[in-house]
């Protein structure tokens, strides 16, 4: 399952603003999602939205 990547996509970029390292955090934060435990995830949207903030806040330091 990969819950609205193009949303998630979306925010990376304006956060980043430039659609390569927005793909690229993307596929970073899904990559999180696939050694997640998901039985402990209640609502992947709102995990996955906190992973690229994370992830975008991190590349801009």
């Amino acid at each position: 399952m990969r819950p609205g990547r193009n949303r998630l996509a979306s925010l990376a970029y304006r956060l980043l603003g430039s659609a390569a390292d927005a793909e690229e955090t993307v596929q970073d934060a899904f990559l999180h999602w696939q050694a997640a435990d998901r039985q402990r995830i209640k609502v992947p949207e709102a995990w996955l939205t906190k992973v690229i903030t994370k992830l975008c806040l991190d590349r801009l330091r």
